[in-house]
């Protein structure tokens, strides 16, 4: 085999060939992450038409949107210490202006207003838990740390699966990513006979019951469970699912969470999160519970209506907490740049747990996944936006997480009938206009960075190479690749794939990998893809197995001397100006013409 490809080699050595077929990024960054965005005329422009539109979201007070009287706050974030803060819009309801003589609270809307956030709280007790302990303890069983739990785990569910959680084989992985088969809520805003009284529940279609069914909940949203009293509830119930089958919603299991971390480091969970979270980032309008009404936002003016007093009780940690974009921006950048949690943790945190059944979506920790794609016409490439959002009253709420650019934003809203999924109706309208923006920034600012010619002065014109960017490809793009006088852009790409002839594509990707000197420069490592674009393009509709961006088996396909042929390093100076690119294998040091 290795005869006919030498043969092949020799005869394509000089050959040109044109670029043809779509290339196949690893999962990540495509480029250097962005932080330009004064100077991107893509961010410029979008921006612009994200002002646009929300202006004409302000003045629709249709069904689906109510601008009347929905009053809401959003925030385009970044780790670039330059520009924090992208881009910020704040909408008040007419409802609760300074003119209506009813408003209770805030009379305008800005970063530093407090709402309430429902689930997007899990963020925070998963973080607590993280900045805690860590995730060492994540595949242990819960029962190791919730006494209750293990009592419990006695060998029922092994007598009927059916009618018992099996808690010995639920992780704390396990409730973090929604994971652990069990009930939704225990009393609380999914029990028909606390939201009404037993008459009206039959009027209904529901069966009676007794009051001393002991399946009748005694306690729930007034009065609240005490612990003893959800546990004796909690093991009564049937489980959704067999742990680990399916993502399952649950906000019972964070407040087992907050139990369990609780066991293992002897403090209050309420106490640990001011320590590990609030404190340290300064989020002065952030409350675990009972915000003072003064700073926030309350539609109508009807404080019990919205549920601003309402109180979650032990499952707090799910969904009871209030707070301003302007603090949840905070959080954000925190995230992203690992400020309260080692890089590799956050790393590990942002993955999925689990897919769903929808093609383009997952479940983190406890995270919603959703596979944004990114329109490249030549270029398969897909962005993990990694996003909570939350529910309560008259209040909605969404974080996203960019960590491809180190971006994000974050929507908070209040309204007396809030339409349905606003969230999520204002994060489309944002993310359409953000996302493609962020890769167009950074790929405009690669290719004022990095794009040009590159020359071993020691080989002379020998050696060279020339990278360049272009809008319907990702990444860096390797050009008349020279080593020795030899076309190595032909080589690489036939030795990786122990064939030819071969019409041959290499672009640069980041690794994540980097060492910063004291003196303030850098080396940054960069992986490149060796592609064959003349392979045939596969339809997902009739290539059940088959796919035609697979080029993550094929990384460190060919050494040279144990160096990867693949692998790229480039010295960056202090100014952050490039000094040159290296070849591993090569042992080919490349200098930026200037």
């Amino acid at each position: 085999m290795w005869t006919k490809i030498r043969s092949s080699l020799l005869a394509l050595a000089a050959a040109t060939l044109a670029l043809a077929g779509p290339n196949c990024p690893p999962l990540g960054p495509v480029y250097e992450k962005p932080n330009n965005f004064n100077t991107s005329s893509a961010m410029k422009a979008a921006l612009a038409n994200l002002t646009a539109a929300l202006t004409a979201w302000d003045q629709n007070n249709s069904s689906a949107v109510r601008a009347d009287i929905t009053s809401y706050s959003i925030e385009v974030f970044s780790t670039s210490k330059d520009h924090p803060v992208i881009f910020s819009w704040h909408h008040t309801a007419p409802s609760n202006s300074s003119t209506n003589s009813t408003a209770v609270g805030v009379s305008k809307t800005d970063g530093d207003t407090v709402y309430r956030l429902g689930s997007l709280s899990k963020i925070f007790t998963v973080l607590t838990w993280l900045a805690q302990d860590g995730d060492a303890k994540w595949n242990d069983p819960i029962t190791k740390y919730v006494p209750e739990l293990a009592a419990a785990a006695d060998g029922r569910a092994k007598r009927d699966p059916v009618a018992n959680v099996p808690w010995d084989e639920v992780t704390i992985a396990a409730l973090a990513g929604q994971l652990s088969g069990a009930i939704r809520d225990y009393g609380l805003m999914s029990e028909v006979t606390q939201e009404m009284n037993l008459t009206e529940a039959v009027s209904l279609g529901f069966p009676p019951l007794n009051s001393s069914d002991p399946m009748l909940p005694k306690c729930g949203e007034w009065p609240q469970c005490n612990r003893t009293e959800f546990f004796n509830g909690l093991l009564r119930a049937y489980p959704s699912f067999a742990p680990f089958t399916t993502p399952a919603y649950t906000n019972t299991g964070f407040q087992i969470l907050a139990y369990a971390l609780e066991s293992i480091k002897g403090k209050s969970f309420e106490a640990m999160m001011q320590e590990s979270i609030l404190e340290p980032l300064g989020l002065k309008h952030t409350y675990y519970r009972n915000a003072p009404a003064e700073e926030g936002i309350i539609p109508g003016g009807n404080r019990k209506a919205a549920e601003w007093d309402y109180q979650l009780g032990d499952e707090d940690p799910a969904g009871n907490m209030y707070s301003s974009v302007s603090d949840i921006s905070a959080l954000g950048r925190a995230i992203l740049s690992s400020a309260l949690v080692p890089p590799v943790v956050t790393r590990r945190w942002l993955k999925p747990a689990v897919m769903s059944s929808e093609l383009i979506a997952g479940v983190g920790y406890p995270w919603g996944i959703r596979r944004v794609v990114v329109p490249y016409a030549n270029g398969k490439r897909v962005v993990d936006a990694f996003n909570k959002a939350g529910n309560i009253g008259y209040y909605s709420s969404l974080l996203v997480l960019l960590p491809d650019y180190d971006a994000g934003f974050v929507i908070l809203a209040a309204g007396e009938a809030i339409p349905g999924n606003n969230n999520f109706n204002l994060a489309d309208v944002v993310g359409a206009r953000l996302v493609p923006a962020l890769e167009a920034a950074a790929r405009e600012q690669a290719d004022a960075k990095f794009a040009g010619q590159y020359i071993d002065e020691d080989a002379g014109a020998n050696s060279s190479l020339r990278l360049t960017t272009q809008a319907d490809r990702p990444g860096l793009g390797i050009e008349g690749w020279v080593s020795n006088g030899t076309d190595m852009q032909t080589i690489a790409v036939v030795l990786q794939g122990g064939y030819a002839p071969v019409n041959p594509s290499i672009r640069l990707y980041p690794t994540g990998l980097e060492t910063a000197r004291p003196d303030g420069s850098r080396r940054v490592a960069y992986k490149a893809v060796f592609e064959d674009l003349n392979l045939p393009a596969r339809d997902p509709a009739t290539s059940m197995f088959s796919t035609d961006c697979g080029t993550w088996v094929s990384f460190t396909g060919v050494t040279y001397g144990t160096q990867p042929l693949d692998q790229f390093v480039f010295e960056i100076d202090e100014t952050g100006a490039v000094v040159s690119i290296e070849n591993l294998a090569l042992r080919s040091v490349m200098k930026k013409r200037r």
